[in-house]
């Protein structure tokens, strides 16, 4: 009886964190008279892709005031670039792609998230992604969040001899829950719910990096463009040098928060821990990447990424129209 209650004490928790980790957050911001306010719409699901900007801002690189709120999904993410709401997002690389490519007024500025995909199994017989490999043609993988970018990076892993495997979709919330009681015993995630979700179900262990396994069988970099930090163009129009501001910032961060990731945390805004506490996210950064690129550095390794995303096998070439503007090129 009292292993029962434990397991429902366990599970109750992890459903409030969850409510939690979806639900919108519009949070007011303590405003500076004098202080240009610019809103900055970020999510509770992201660590690393965004603490250059809140470290640069606590440095004093940046000078502008941020209004703070958060989007709950990708479809709210989506709804705010098409309506333009916002001066400032952290979001996905594809989000912001696919709002460009159907007119929202977006610039991406920096790619800062890297490296974010991960297999876990409660089999013992899974250990490496050699043992990934020998599965059978048509084994099921759950994977999170929805149109999850992990599972479509897998999917182009195909081409160089990956089993064309299942992959069952779930929102984080609902794969979690079932991986802690025991339902699913293979299953694809993104840090930080890794990391959540290893101190909630001990029995599951990391098998592999989809990242590090991309660049082992592609012979590219094993990392990929996975978020970053974008701006709205229409309030280009009233700070015309934000953008360039926002990239040297983000940059100067990079070797301070290389050295001592740590430092990153304490800058992220207090609300952050409503989210994800802390010494989770703490953990969750031994297995990232810090680096930051800008987004014309970058271009055409986000054209190869968006090409994984967005074509229907493999990393067959398709083309991606993207206004040069996205890039940071003309209007």
């Amino acid at each position: 009886m009292l292993k029962r209650i434990a397991a429902l004490t366990a599970l109750l928790a992890l459903a409030v964190w969850g409510g939690l980790h979806l639900t919108t957050n519009d949070t007011p911001s303590a405003l500076t008279p004098g202080r240009t306010v610019l809103s900055v719409y970020t999510t509770g699901q992201a660590t690393t892709p965004q603490m250059p900007l809140w470290k640069a801002l606590a440095d004093g690189k940046l000078t502008f005031t941020p209004d703070i709120h958060y989007w709950k999904n990708l479809d709210d993410l989506r709804g705010l670039l098409l309506s333009g709401k916002g001066d400032i997002w952290v979001g996905h690389i594809d989000g912001f792609a696919q709002a460009a490519m159907r007119g929202a007024p977006i610039r991406l500025v920096s790619v800062t998230g890297w490296k974010k995909f991960y297999l876990l199994s409660s089999r013992p017989d899974i250990r490496s992604f050699e043992d990934i490999a020998r599965l059978p043609a048509g084994s099921e993988i759950a994977s999170s969040p929805p149109h999850s970018p992990g599972a479509a990076v897998m999917r182009a892993l195909e081409d160089f001899g990956l089993p064309e495997f299942t992959y069952a979709p779930y929102e984080p919330k609902q794969l979690s829950l079932m991986a802690m009681q025991g339902k699913i015993d293979l299953l694809l995630m993104p840090e930080p719910l890794v990391t959540v979700l290893l101190k909630k179900a001990p029995h599951l262990h990391i098998v592999a990096s989809i990242e590090e396994e991309y660049g082992k069988l592609t012979g590219k970099p094993a990392v990929l463009p996975i978020a970053g930090i974008a701006v709205n163009t229409n309030t280009l129009k009233r700070h015309p040098k934000l953008a360039d501001q926002l990239e040297e910032a983000l940059k100067q961060q990079e070797t301070s928060l290389q050295e001592n990731p740590a430092l990153g945390l304490t800058t992220l805004p207090k609300q952050f821990e409503r989210f994800i506490p802390r010494h989770i996210v703490l953990s969750s950064l031994e297995r990232d990447v810090i680096k930051i690129r800008s987004a014309l550095d970058s271009k055409a390794m986000i054209l190869d990424y968006l090409n994984i995303l967005f074509s229907k096998k493999g990393l067959h070439t398709q083309k991606i129209l993207l206004p040069d503007s996205f890039f940071g090129g003309a209007q």
